[in-house]
């Protein structure tokens, strides 16, 4: 590891702004494992993929969200479209969201949590065991 500090000097390699995964799990349960910086471009992607699976039939979709070294959202970009929230919300039947209580407030802000049909609840990142539970109850 000390090439790696020689390399980069005493502070922190540089970081992707966001890193995302989305896996689908059976039982319509999508896990989105979120990192660093998100930006629109990338919610637009995981919004396209999901949009496409209802398209395709998926009902009572259930979305388990972990944000690991997640750093907020991305200022400047258009945070107001709305569309996927309009024409897919109902589809959502739950999400659960793991990561770390300083973001509780503005996550459930941006995921609607109140004009929607389905239920959003915020663990603690080690609580994400008891998230994915509460999801598939």
């Amino acid at each position: 590891m000390k090439w790696l500090r020689n390399l980069f000097g005493e502070s922190k390699p540089p970081t992707a702004d966001v890193t995302a995964t989305l896996r689908k799990e059976p039982g319509n349960v999508y896990v989105l494992r979120i990192g660093g910086m998100l930006n629109k471009a990338t919610t637009d992607k995981i919004q396209a993929v999901a949009a496409r699976d209802i398209e395709a039939g998926a009902q009572d979709l259930k979305l388990l969200l972990v944000l690991r070294n997640f750093r907020g959202w991305k200022r400047g970009d258009d945070w107001g479209d709305i569309e996927f929230f309009a024409r897919y919300g109902e589809q959502i039947a739950r999400i659960a969201v793991a990561g770390d209580p300083r973001w509780e407030a503005e996550t459930l802000i941006f995921l609607g949590s109140g004009h929607r049909k389905g239920e959003v609840r915020y663990f603690p990142l080690e609580q994400e065991a008891a998230a994915r539970a509460w999801l598939t109850q």
